[in-house]
């Protein structure tokens, strides 16, 4: 049985997938969790978490743009550019590895 609270939104000509999962943060408000898998290795490349609100995400070029707030305190919405291919992301003028993104805003 398929989890309803999970979706996924292939990317690039579906070399990439991202993952969105709505998770109830407080009674009554949900969460949308995000992460990214590069489909040609089957693994994540930016690991799913559900403490970030993923509010909308749009394929430019060869970067994903996305808008996201933070949980538990919520009330900023951030915007970056995540480059999959090669595994960085950009905020404010400065590019970070991928897997250093969670750690970046979670002190927000």
């Amino acid at each position: 049985m398929e989890n309803p609270f999970i979706a996924e939104h292939t990317l690039f000509n579906e070399r990439f997938t991202l993952i969105t999962e709505d998770n109830e943060f407080r009674m009554s408000h949900w969460v949308k969790g995000f992460g990214i898998i590069d489909n040609e290795i089957g693994k994540y490349i930016l690991d799913l978490n559900t403490s970030f609100h993923l509010v909308k995400f749009e394929e430019q070029g060869q970067v994903i743009k996305i808008s996201f707030k933070v949980y538990p305190e919520g009330s900023a919405i951030y915007q970056a550019e995540i480059d999959p291919f090669k595994q960085e992301f950009l905020f404010n003028g400065t590019t970070g590895k991928l897997g250093e993104f969670w750690d970046t805003f979670a002190d927000k």
